[in-house]
């Protein structure tokens, strides 16, 4: 019986570490308070449908024509669209980043053994060839037309 408030504690922990209300962004067209305040709202309700919700965010936000973090693993750096004018689909920006992602950890853990690799997916947390699996992430969205921040 002791286990169920544990649980629930525990997800409440985990679900106000997804929030999107602190990730930055960086507006790129000169829009408005209200504006930003009107496109984070959508980009919120929009992200909650997606499978990865920091990173729907996010993706709903560079579509949008703002700069901000992918929030994947493979890097920190900002993102933004190479040309401002340019108005894809939110879900083509987050499949976008999430096919780069996923390229730079196989990447990276190209390398490591099924058993180091169980044990850092299952057992540990950490990052493998960080900066392999930056400049992966990098080469991987320049070309389709994403400009990467220095951050």
């Amino acid at each position: 019986m002791t286990k169920a408030p544990l649980v629930a504690a525990i997800l409440l922990i985990l679900a106000g570490c997804t929030t999107t209300a602190n990730l930055k962004a960086t507006p790129l067209k000169e829009q408005s308070a209200v504006q930003v305040e009107s496109d984070r709202k959508r980009c919120d309700e929009w992200s909650k449908v997606t499978g990865a919700v920091l990173a729907g965010f996010a993706a709903c936000l560079v579509a949008g024509g703002y700069e901000t973090t992918p929030e994947v693993g493979s890097t920190s750096q900002t993102v933004r669209l190479a040309r401002v004018s340019t108005a894809p689909e939110p879900t083509r920006v987050l499949l976008e980043v999430l096919d780069c992602d996923g390229q730079a950890r196989r990447e990276a853990e190209r390398d490591l053994g099924t058993i180091s690799r169980w044990i850092k997916e299952n057992l540990f947390y950490w990052r493998t060839n960080t900066e392999t699996r930056r400049q992966v992430f990098v080469d991987c969205l320049k070309p389709r037309g994403y400009e990467i921040g220095k951050g």
